[in-house]
């Protein structure tokens, strides 16, 4: 029993993989692929031309059946940038991280960026003068991060279907399993590794053992080993698969390997700061956002306070997390009311300042922090990078006339010294 289905969850890796890096590539016999296309793609051309005209979840679907079945490369730029427009909404608009990826995958291939969102929130279409593609589809950059249709994760997400086991392996797997939690509260962490591993021999899909294996070799320190077993149920077609890997952000057995990039990729854990900037103003409306980012399963690693006012709500992210910026916004939106939220991604600069070495920087400001800093409220403040001093020119100006007119009156003194003593 186990040796079958050790070969299923071979055969089901196996098949996945090959059929996505398929379709990932552009060679191959054209008229096998297009055959593919043409029969399994039911009503998906209507609806990738004419995406404005059905709902989310069947432009999501269509592009996922072209992402495995349609070939690109006899596409006009006119056609890449036509149906580009319903990637770009799901992209966009899609709250699933897997269909997001799908769709930036899609792009890719037939290398068109993004289209842009209108100030209505509809996707507005700019076809380009000309498309300059190569054969590393991976260097197309899409929405300031590199997306490739081959990226090693959009292949094996929840591409392995899980099998059964006999009622014996089961209850087999299960004492295992409970054995290993036993050891596991006496930190008695080698034995509860080998208990684990036991019980997956028996049940190779127990959710509940392969999560604790990975936790337990993430505290012993073995990170590469926990985040191999993570990235197993990653892999696995299954709910409670999914929801522990949510978990996962915020316990404190993977406190080591939380910025590890594929940890991030596998669990969406973003690091992310709030930082209030409006004093004790701004107390009520920072702790409002933390509760609704983490009843959202989206943890905030600081609560920090600034050291100036600030007089705008403001969202600063770092490459690749622009997806997540945006849902903050929105959730922000829900918690505290914001509406005028400055979402930015962070320069290379700012990326030297300590403050900035997380994924999302979450600063609250208004108006009213500068009765809390002891400033007038009346008199304009400069914030965000023009505070940081030499990029407020109009200071600069100031200072430059002050010393001039110094200058000037110090030459009329010393000219009027010189009259007196010549006299």
């Amino acid at each position: 029993m186990m040796k079958h289905s050790l070969v299923r969850i071979l055969l089901a890796s196996a098949a996945a993989v090959f059929l996505i890096a398929g379709c990932a590539s552009n060679s191959g016999p054209k008229d096998s692929t297009m055959n593919y296309w043409d029969k399994k793609k039911g009503d998906c051309d209507e609806v990738l031309k004419s995406p404005q005209a059905y709902d989310l979840s069947r432009i999501s679907y269509c592009t996922k059946m072209w992402e495995t079945y349609r070939y690109v490369d006899n596409l006009t730029t006119k056609d890449r940038s036509m149906y580009a427009v319903a990637f770009s909404i799901v992209s966009h608009k899609s709250t699933d991280p897997y269909d997001r990826g799908i769709a930036d995958a899609a792009l890719t291939r037939v290398c068109i960026p993004r289209h842009p969102l209108d100030s209505s929130g509809q996707v507005r279409e700019e076809i380009p003068d000309s498309l300059e593609c190569n054969a590393q589809v991976s260097d197309i950059k899409i929405a300031g991060q590199s997306i490739s249709s081959g990226s090693r994760f959009t292949q094996i997400k929840k591409s392995v279907q899980i099998g059964e086991v006999s009622d014996k392996d089961y209850k087999a797997s299960n004492a295992a399993y409970k054995r290993g939690m036993e050891q596991r509260q006496k930190k008695a962490y080698g034995k509860a590794i080998a208990s684990y591993k036991e019980a997956l021999v028996y049940n190779p899909y127990n959710v509940s053992a392969k999560y604790d294996l990975a936790s337990v070799l993430a505290i012993e320190g073995d990170s590469a080993g926990a985040l191999r077993q993570l990235e197993e149920l990653y892999s696995w077609d299954d709910y409670e698969a999914e929801r522990r890997l949510e978990e996962a952000r915020t316990s404190a057995d993977f406190e080591n390997i939380r910025d590890d990039a594929n940890f991030k990729q596998m669990t969406g854990y973003v690091r992310i700061v709030l930082l209030n900037g409006a004093g004790g103003l701004g107390e009520p409306k920072i702790e409002s956002i933390r509760k609704k980012l983490e009843a959202k399963s989206i943890p905030v690693a600081e609560v920090t306070r600034s050291n100036e006012p600030q007089v705008q709500p403001q969202i600063w992210y770092r490459e690749g997390f622009e997806d997540y910026a945006y849902r903050i916004k929105d959730l922000m939106r829900v918690a505290v009311g914001a509406r005028n939220v400055s979402v930015k991604a962070m320069k290379g600069n700012d990326l030297n300042d300590d403050i900035y070495h997380n994924d999302i920087r979450v600063i609250w400001g208004q108006h009213e922090a500068l009765s809390e800093f002891g400033l007038d409220q009346d008199k304009p403040v400069v914030t965000g990078d023009r505070a940081k001093g030499s990029g407020n020119k109009l200071d600069d100006l100031v200072k430059e006339a002050d010393k001039a007119k110094s200058t000037v009156d110090h030459t009329k003194q010393f000219g009027e010294g010189i009259k007196n003593l010549t006299k």
